[in-house]
């Protein structure tokens, strides 16, 4: 099923908070160097997981605009990104998997999942590993388990990001035409915080992928997959993503690029809203 979703008005460079709690509080895995943060306290979670490049603060303005009540939205910096800057590796998909897992099981919370880029596929393991408590899988613009195959010389722009906030910039703007300038910038901040080694790795990671992806998903709970119109890597999504899993719902956020959750916040707000209430309360049956 595909569903497009359209926005009335135009996005706000500023956090518009739409009524979600604004506490947020902190938490750290036992006897780990990974901290959280929670927005909210509610019986469900939301698990944010970023993307290349960035980290959990992108998923703020998407926070911000959540209208579920009851629920609470957590944010983790995968290794090498964010506050974790001076991680050592590895940095792969289930090096970031068994991270935020540990944080799914610190949180303790039913939950739904939610990936962008490079953080579906960890989204996707964290959710199978967990079947259980994984109340539902969404996918932003995401790259495949699998990987995305490039060629040497396709991938190697994407390696060489740590190099230079130029260079991020002018790729981020190629694979999302929409981002204003203040986003760019916000962007580029979070960017240049990644050890040109790590930034390399991670290309690398996401670019191989892991065998897992080569099979029919493990993840059997609903899925929803957001794609963006002007995303680059768009193709993927419909011939190496949507035919891993069993029936997903293809939603499709219009003009938008590979951070769609940060050129059209409020639609990846309104597509989490309604997987969660297609997962109902805890306790609901599906």
């Amino acid at each position: 099923m595909t569903e497009s979703l359209h926005l009335a008005g135009t996005e706000s460079d500023g956090i518009a908070r739409y009524g979600f709690p604004g506490m947020t509080d902190r938490g750290l895995v036992p006897n780990t160097d990974i901290p959280y943060r929670l927005h909210g306290d509610g019986d469900r979670a939301v698990i944010l997981v970023h993307g290349f490049l960035d980290d959990q603060s992108v998923w703020d303005e998407v926070v911000a605009r959540l209208k579920t009540r009851g629920i609470t939205a957590v944010g983790v910096d995968l290794a090498g990104s964010g506050d974790r800057s001076g991680a050592e590796g590895p940095f792969d998909f289930h090096r970031f998997a068994h991270d935020v897992g540990a944080v799914v099981d610190a949180v303790g919370k039913p939950f739904v999942i939610v990936g962008q880029s490079m953080g579906a596929p960890v989204a996707e393991l964290v959710a199978a590993e967990r079947p259980g408590s994984a109340l539902g899988l969404l996918l932003v613009t995401p790259v495949p388990l699998a990987g995305a195959g490039l060629p040497a010389d396709a991938i190697e722009p994407f390696r060489s990001l740590g190099d230079g906030a130029d260079r991020q910039r002018a790729l981020r703007r190629q694979a999302s035409p929409g981002l204003s300038e203040a986003a760019l910038d916000r962007l580029v901040t979070m960017g240049a915080r990644i050890r040109p080694e790590v930034v390399r790795e991670l290309a690398d990671s996401w670019n191989m992928g892991v065998a897992e992806g080569l099979e029919q998903s493990h993840y059997q709970g609903p899925v929803v997959i957001v794609r963006a119109t002007a995303d680059p890597f768009d193709e993927l999504v419909t011939n190496a993503i949507a035919p891993r899993f069993l029936s997903p719902r293809m939603m499709v956020v219009d003009g938008a690029g590979h951070w769609a959750h940060v050129e059209q916040p409020t639609a990846i707000a309104a597509a989490i809203d309604a997987l969660l209430d297609a997962t109902g309360p805890v306790g609901h049956t599906v």
